[in-house]
């Protein structure tokens, strides 16, 4: 996939988050600036020639850290409550991988 059509696609389901959790304008940017920081953080470790032999478990356990620090910056935003919401939505409209279709 292009990165105009990923770019598209997290557009809309930012739009899709927004709406269904009833974010402010401000809390809407927030969450779009730490994805779009942490996503590129995960880019540069998955790219990174020395983790290129690495397992995918090992990978994973590289990406924890990051994963870790994106959901702290997210919680301070949104707060306990909401960001509750949030890990549920986010369970439900991940995007599928591979052969398996949506969930609806």
């Amino acid at each position: 996939m292009d990165t105009a059509a990923m770019r598209q696609r997290q557009e809309a389901r930012l739009a899709k988050m927004k709406t269904d959790l009833n974010l402010t304008q401000v809390q809407a940017d927030s969450l779009k600036a730490i994805t779009g920081e942490f996503s590129q953080k995960r880019r540069d470790l998955f790219m990174d020639p020395a983790n290129q032999g690495l397992s995918r478990e090992d990978r994973m356990a590289k990406m924890q850290p990051l994963m870790d620090a994106q959901n702290a910056r997210i919680q301070a935003v949104l707060g306990p409550d909401l960001y509750k919401k949030y890990q549920d939505w986010d369970q439900q409209n991940r995007p599928q991988r591979g052969g398996g279709g949506g969930n609806r």
